[in-house]
């Protein structure tokens, strides 16, 4: 069972990993992956994007060093309880650790692993490509009214799969993109780079099965990670490529397919409406994962808080964000 919507100064962190991404090094182990796998196509990201992705990061970093040196910095929280197995509280302003519980500890992720995917294919594919919907899409757990045969952009599908989780627009996306880097292995070879790129930004807990966080079976998850991998991976989209998530802000939306057809998309995200200046958001939910819940939110006036709770309940995981970010709101007056 996934959570699927019906169609319808003081820094705490010495170890912190660097978050920047090494196209160099994503660039040589898929010249590897070729020698392996045959192919000869090299993606596009690694042609236009290195540019653009250090430029970008670097301005990022100068702009967050010159303003840490006059922001507030918070008091750590205490003396909150969550339902969560793992949670982890980021001031991204200041890179300090506000709460932790477990934070270390590899868990489940379920559909959050579509916050990679969604990453992946941003950087290997260009927005105005399009993808059909396959009938291995199709079979993806959940029905988020897709049919075999329609064709999507590659934004529409993002945005699907980030707004209303849907597995069969996640899918559609790794095979697509998959496909643009080894032809004859399509998903796999995303699966393999989703794999690549986790460990070339540092997020060494990160592991993925599949492109959808789907449980593969009673035992194994398709993906898993710690509370604090998934923040700091929710904080290198959100500062890299701040408008990827702008579609989790909304409640609902308008899925169109290149015939000009929609499918509404529901937000799984419940408490959306209630998160005060949402940047972005990620459920998931699977009998193996439990309910899991990662946003990024404002705080204050550039002060972007990244809070995620792992191995809670299909209801505890608001309640445990929604009690986070008032314990943030309280250390944040005093």
């Amino acid at each position: 069972m996934s959570e699927e919507s019906d169609y319808i100064i003081e820094t705490n962190e010495p170890d912190k990993p660097n978050k920047f991404p090494v196209f160099q090094q994503f660039g040589l182990l898929v010249l590897v992956l070729l020698l392996l796998f045959g192919g000869t196509y090299l993606p596009k990201a690694l042609e236009d994007k290195n540019d653009g992705i250090s430029a970008n990061t670097s301005d990022s970093a100068i702009k967050k060093a010159e303003h840490t040196q006059s922001i507030k910095v918070i008091d750590k929280i205490s003396d909150v309880e969550v339902y969560a197995q793992a949670a982890y509280v980021w001031d991204v302003a200041t890179q300090r650790v506000l709460y932790s519980k477990n934070e270390n500890e590899p868990l489940p992720l379920a559909s959050i692993t579509k916050l990679m995917t969604a990453l992946m294919a941003y950087e290997l594919v260009d927005f105005d490509e399009s993808a059909d919907i396959t009938a291995a899409a199709i079979r993806q757990e959940g029905d988020s009214g897709l049919y075999q045969g329609e064709r999507f952009s590659i934004k529409e599908l993002m945005d699907y799969a980030l707004l209303a989780s849907s597995n069969d627009a996640a899918y559609t996306l790794s095979a697509a993109a998959g496909e643009a880097l080894f032809p004859e292995r399509g998903s796999d070879a995303f699966i393999d780079a989703m794999n690549i790129r986790s460990q070339e930004l540092g997020l060494t807990s990160l592991e993925f099965y599949n492109s959808t966080g789907l449980d593969i079976s009673a035992t194994k998850a398709g993906a898993y990670g710690s509370a604090r991998d998934i923040s700091f991976l929710m904080e290198y989209i959100v500062t890299t490529y701040p408008d990827l998530l702008d579609i989790t802000q909304s409640t609902n939306d308008r899925i169109y397919n290149q015939a000009g057809e929609y499918h509404d998309a529901n937000n799984t995200n419940d408490i959306v409406n209630e998160i005060p200046n949402l940047i972005g958001s990620k459920t998931g939910y699977t009998d193996l994962a439990g309910g899991n819940l990662t946003v990024a939110y404002a705080a204050g006036l550039n002060r972007p808080i990244i809070i995620t709770v792992l191995g809670s309940t299909i209801n505890g995981r608001f309640t445990d964000v929604d009690t986070l970010i008032k314990a943030v709101g309280e250390s944040f007056k005093e």
